[in-house]
């Protein structure tokens, strides 16, 4: 038997685990509730009223968990874990003078300061248990009478991945001109449209003209109820089982096998891992040993990889914002991908490309590929450790935020413990599947080879007539290894590109 051939049992036992944890999955808690735009967000929105005596700015702030968590000493100055109604008006009202210096408003070419009316913050909960920002603030000046242009612009949290919208209402008897946004699209950051998460609105500058002299007076600031709704979310699970109840023994190993089935359908969600290995073992003569390791190098990988980003969330990000980190590393992901299936392209075709390639190149190294093609078909197409390591470390380098807002929760309610716990079923989870798939495909791959043999054939009239494609010379066969190298290329390009152009961070 060659080492492509898969038994039965293992095959079976693989189904089976897959099964269990879409089973879980279905029987999990759904309480934990995560953020539209992701749990890095912060979200914020002007609102310009224009009336008869000042110009009114509502100001809208919406954090996600994560930030949140970051922000938490600065909310519970006391340290004592919850937060008082004393403590949540201190904080508003100093966030709101932080940010009021930040917006920009320029009145017929003369800067204008816009001076805090009032400010309300609140906590409402998130993913896991832990707490989102909901701060909301008004602004004025007063505004001259006749035709005035204005000039406004938003400056706060410049960098940050969010949802930015400004808005213009002409009140009643306001006269406006020019270009300018007049639709409430997230209804003051309560409701996002889903048609816009991949890609949220970024405004933070409008330019308009107005007369207001018959427009009507604004109302006092105390009888405006500033809206304290928080955003429209969408149920997730995963998170939820940091903050059971009671963490008995069957609590505890229900939310661990919970978690490992939360892994194995994130594995199946869209995304790049899946797609990565298969584009690897579909052309690849590998074992069902490095099948399996190639899952346990993912869950290392993905387990580090929460623990390193959740250490900055908690002590670094005076230093680098944590959300700035996964575009980067979606970055490398992807060129670590792209270069693997480029090397690959390289060897399978007898090193002739990457010959083309390297003598172009007034640095080429043209002694170390001739080495590593030798190398590879010594090998009998049997893929090098390295190689595998790379995949391993290319599909686990990004982790799930998900994971990491488990990490969060669990520090913030003191079980660390069963947060490592769960990221660690978790990442098997994701692993667990991405092993079973690339069993499959070596099990195809040998069953393929099985079906072209002389008995197969004789057996079969229609694999007679394809035998000398699917012969282990035949073409077919022989183009399973440049298949999987060029599909590695687009995956590592699409990786690539995406996360060049990545706004937003989402779960």
């Amino acid at each position: 038997m060659t080492t492509t051939l898969i038994s039965r049992p293992l095959l079976f036992a693989s189904g089976i685990v897959v099964v269990l944890a879409a089973a879980f999955f279905a029987l999990a808690p759904q309480k934990a509730l995560a953020h539209p735009l992701g749990n890095f967000t912060i979200n914020h929105y002007s609102r310009i009223e224009v009336y008869n005596d000042v110009l009114r700015v509502e100001y809208v702030v919406d954090m996600a968990e994560i930030p949140t968590f970051q922000a938490a000493s600065d909310v519970d100055t006391n340290g004592d874990g919850a937060i008082s109604d004393a403590e949540a008006q201190t904080y508003a009202q100093a966030k709101a003078s932080e940010l009021g210096q930040n917006l920009g408003l320029v009145i017929n070419g003369e800067s204008r300061q816009l001076a805090l009316d009032g400010a309300f913050a609140s906590f409402p909960e998130g993913q896991g248990g832990l707490q989102t920002t909901r701060l909301v603030a008004s602004y004025e000046t007063s505004a001259p009478s006749g035709v005035t242009s204005i000039a406004y612009s938003d400056g706060n949290f410049t960098g940050q991945v969010g949802w930015k919208e400004i808005v213009v209402l002409p009140t009643t008897g306001a006269t406006l001109t020019g270009e300018y946004p007049t639709q409430d699209v997230s209804n003051a950051l309560t409701s996002y449209p889903g048609d816009k998460i991949s890609s949220p609105l970024d405004t933070t500058a409008v330019a308009f003209s107005f007369d207001a002299s018959t427009a009507i007076k604004a109302a006092p600031v105390s009888d405006v109820p500033l809206t304290a709704k928080p955003p429209e979310r969408s149920g997730n699970a995963f998170a939820s089982l940091i903050n059971a109840d009671a963490l008995t023994l069957q609590v505890v190993l229900l939310a661990l096998l919970a978690a490992f089935g939360f892994g194995a359908l994130h594995a199946v969600e869209p995304g790049h891992g899946k797609t990565m290995v298969a584009a690897y073992f579909v052309g690849v003569k590998g074992t069902a040993r490095q099948a399996l390791s190639l899952g346990m190098i993912v869950a290392v990988t993905h387990t580090i990889g929460v623990i390193a980003i959740g250490l900055i969330a908690i002590f670094g990000s005076e230093y680098i914002l944590p959300e700035r980190l996964y575009p980067w590393l979606s970055l490398a992901s992807g060129l670590m991908v792209l270069a693997l299936g480029l090397r690959l392209i390289a060897q399978r075709s007898g090193g002739k490309i990457m010959h083309k390639i390297t003598h172009a190149l007034p640095f080429g190294h043209h002694h170390h590929h001739d080495h590593e093609h030798t190398a590879a078909a010594s090998n009998n197409g049997v893929p090098p450790w390295k190689t595998l390591i790379a995949v391993g470390l290319a599909d686990g380098l990004t982790p799930s935020p998900s994971a990491l807002v488990v990490l969060l929760a669990a520090v913030s309610l003191h079980r660390v413990t069963l947060g490592l716990a769960l990221i660690i079923s978790f990442s098997v989870g994701l692993a667990t599947v991405l092993a079973g798939i690339s069993l499959g495909l070596l099990f195809f791959r040998g069953a393929m080879e099985r079906l072209s043999s002389r008995t197969s054939v004789s057996r079969f009239p229609l694999v007679s007539r394809l035998a000398p494609s699917l012969s282990a010379d035949g073409a077919l066969v022989r183009a399973l290894p440049m298949a999987g190298a060029v599909a590695l290329v687009v995956v590592g390009s699409l990786l690539t590109l995406a996360a060049l152009g990545q706004p937003i961070i989402t779960i």
